[in-house]
């Protein structure tokens, strides 16, 4: 048989005239043939993936193949499609950092020093582009980043206010806290940091925490929950003038119905772009008045170390600055991105995968961001938006970035978004966060309170880093008292050989007496008949003088054929005969 020929593009040129039938292509893949005469030749080959036969259809494939072999994503369960919605969904909820970081950087201009609100957005815009791209290469994780919101309040409140130095000095903090933090993730002291103060409980409360404040701050854009000076939070206006509380909870409710029933792929997507629609027709919010603007970069390169001089008096003020933003930033990136990453399913042993290359992404793209004229940037909690559309892979943070890149040049159409339709998906996500509350061992209160503590203080205080550094205080001191109890109880113990004390207050025994429990399960055995002792002694009394299995009731037991399991049996009862025995007689 003929040899197909090849084209420098990769796929096969049609035979020769004459060819017979069973030819293979020189690679021996599979692609499909078509096109048989009556003689048994084949007219042509065609791709498998029924593009026509030539350069694009050989490119397009080799891209996705590409594409595929670098993030993995067939091996996680994805597909190109979902990463690339995923990861549009995920910035459309992010988008609103690029109108709300302006509004908040720009209060620490001064007089005779501005900072123009659209060289912050254009700073805002590529910090989170490259911070983006920076997780999707290098830690090959669905989680994109930008400016955090708080840090920028602290930036400008915490740094400029307080300590009574200019943005341009500011942001010299922003830059050498993301050296920092960088030099720590090289050197792989965030990871250790992170493993010896989060324990298991928190990791998986921060990610509830984030949750509940996601679903606060999109009630809050919705206009359901509204500020109240007697009772702090109270609920909107839900007058029928209130259009945009209507048109949120419309697009709430069509949304929920895609998810739940037509499991519609792209659901939030649609949803926030119908109720933009009809906020722009409806006259409810100003339509884009254009869709291109050059980026401005007054702010760009204006960094100042000139208060880090010793003479300058500013020193203090730029360590202690520095060292907040690290810490702040620190935490809360491992907090996010364990939470995200367990969202998705890609915890591997209950760690991080190439956790120091994002943290290394969020440092340089701090720094980055400080060049450019704009706060430290962290993983964006709106991130999760992606992962549950399916986003499993970088390819989402990649696609992220490209879209942030291109915000810098459609400023006037994202400014146009209302801020109701990118709430509603914030709502619906939080209930998404919910699952690791069953994961948490509520009936033990050595991790009942600071998981609550956590869980309350994040949203409370309208600051993730607030909550988690609430709950790893509350945790320590937790742990220094149970060690201290520990130590206690090891003096006063009379012999080793003695058994420990019986569980107490419900739950299991620890080896040094009862742990802590909740008032419920004290409660429940309380009620439960007759005394522990008694009961021991009962048993005991079955099994010696039965000499049989234990029944669950006085009926005749019935025979039982010899198997070899009679043994095993048999051994078990003798270890609980024994059992009893230790029990009843360290009493």
């Amino acid at each position: 048989s003929s040899v197909p020929q090849l084209s420098p593009c990769g796929p096969p040129l049609a035979p020769a005239p004459g060819a017979q039938r069973g030819s293979m292509r020189p690679d021996n893949s599979s692609a499909s043939l078509e096109g048989l005469t009556q003689d048994g030749t084949v007219s042509r080959y065609v791709r498998l993936s029924g593009s026509a036969t030539g350069c694009r259809g050989g490119l397009r494939k080799t891209v996705e193949e590409r594409l595929d072999a670098y993030f993995g994503i067939s091996e996680r369960g994805s597909t190109l499609v979902t990463e690339v919605r995923a990861g549009a969904i995920a910035w459309m909820t992010m988008s609103y950092i690029l109108v709300v970081n302006p509004v908040i950087l720009c209060r620490a201009a001064s007089p005779g020093n501005p900072l123009l609100s659209e060289a912050v957005m254009t700073a805002t815009a590529l910090s989170a582009a490259f911070g983006s791209l920076c997780a999707g290469l290098l830690g090959d994780a669905p989680l994109a980043l930008m400016p955090g919101m708080g840090l920028n309040a602290y930036f400008t409140f915490g740094i400029c206010h307080t300590f009574h130095v200019t943005w341009q000095e500011a942001l010299s903090c922003c830059f050498v806290s993301g050296a920092v933090l960088v030099c720590f993730s090289v050197l792989g002291l965030c990871n250790f940091v992170v493993s010896k103060v989060l324990s298991e409980h928190l990791k998986k409360t921060i990610t509830v925490a984030i949750g509940v404040f996601q679903a606060l701050i999109g009630f809050q854009a919705m206009g359901l929950v509204v500020g109240s000076p007697d009772t702090l939070v109270t609920l909107g206006d839900l007058s029928l003038s209130n259009h945009k509380l209507y048109l949120a909870l419309a697009g709430f409710l069509l949304i929920s119905a895609m998810l739940v029933v037509g499991e519609v792929h792209g659901a939030i997507l649609i949803g926030i772009w119908a109720m933009a629609g009809c906020a722009w027709i409806f006259g409810l919010a100003d339509p884009p008045t254009g869709l291109l603007e050059f980026p401005r970069f007054d702010s760009t390169f204006m960094v100042s170390f000139a208060a880090w001089d010793p003479d300058s008096g500013n020193l203090p003020a730029m360590l202690i600055g520095s060292t907040a933003l690290l810490f702040v930033a620190l935490f809360d990136i491992a907090g996010v991105q364990y939470g995200l990453m367990g969202m998705a399913g890609l915890l591997k042993e209950g760690s991080v995968p190439r956790s120091s290359s994002i943290f290394s992404a969020a440092g340089l793209s701090t720094m980055v961001g400080a060049l450019l004229g704009t706060s430290p940037v962290i993983i964006a909690n709106e991130s999760s938006a992606g992962i549950v559309e399916g986003a499993k892979t970088g390819l989402m943070a990649v696609v992220v970035a490209i879209l942030f890149f291109l915000s810098a040049f459609i400023g006037p159409v994202l400014s146009a978004i209302p801020h109701v339709a990118t709430a509603v998906p914030l709502v619906l996500i939080g209930a998404f966060m919910m699952a690791p509350c069953r994961g948490i061992d509520w009936d033990n209160l050595r991790m009942a309170i600071p998981a609550f503590l956590t869980m309350t203080v994040v949203p409370f205080t309208y600051s993730i880093h607030n909550g988690i550094i609430a709950g790893i205080l509350m945790d320590m001191f937790l742990a220094l008292c149970s060690k201290f109890r520990s130590k206690k109880a090891d003096e006063t113990l009379p012999t080793p050989v003695k058994a420990a004390s019986p569980p107490r207050s419900g739950g299991m025994a620890s080896p040094h007496g009862r742990r802590f429990s909740t008032p419920h399960m004290t409660m429940a055995a309380a009620a439960c008949g007759e005394p522990k002792a008694e009961i021991a002694k009962q048993l005991l009394a079955k099994l010696s003088g039965g000499g049989g299995s234990l029944q669950v009731s006085d009926s005749t037991p019935s025979q039982r054929v010899p198997s070899p399991m009679d043994e095993v049996e048999r051994r078990k009862e003798v270890a609980l005969r024994s059992a009893l025995e230790a029990y009843l007689e360290g009493r």
